[in-house]
């Protein structure tokens, strides 16, 4: 079960995430708007398939959190390629106790976010670093 029903899809065994794009000015958002905040316009902002690779712009570790996620767990800014907006996410694949560096390169992964009360998985799209 997805956590947001939607917001990614996969083709090929690659996962996007879906947001809207602005057919007036270009501008590409995610989550989804349907009123474009930089031309105004609420008519031609379109759902399209965003990228998948990005740069890590920021991040933190969790320590104390709600009862659905186990902590410690890392939470970051994501700047999306192409399209370079920013994009939250929690991010996986990298140890802890190291830090991650501003600017590295990370892509998209889709895994368990969570288990609900009903022992269903829940999953969600996740950003890693980029192994090289």
């Amino acid at each position: 079960m997805e956590a947001v029903p939607g917001s990614f899809e996969i083709e090929n065994g690659h996962p996007y995430l879906v947001g809207t794009k602005c057919s007036k000015c270009g501008s590409a958002f995610f989550p989804p708007r349907y009123v474009c905040p930089y031309c105004l316009t609420d008519e031609g902002v379109q759902k399209a398939r965003l990228g998948n690779k990005g740069t890590l712009y920021s991040y933190t570790v969790i320590h104390i959190s709600s009862k659905e996620f186990n902590p410690p767990y890392a939470f970051g800014y994501v700047i999306l390629e192409p399209e370079k907006i920013r994009i939250p996410a929690v991010l996986t694949g990298f140890d802890l106790t190291k830090e991650l560096k501003s600017g590295i390169k990370m892509e998209m992964v889709i895994e368990r976010l969570r288990t609900d009360e009903q022992g269903n998985e829940i999953v969600s799209y996740k950003f890693r670093p980029v192994i090289t």
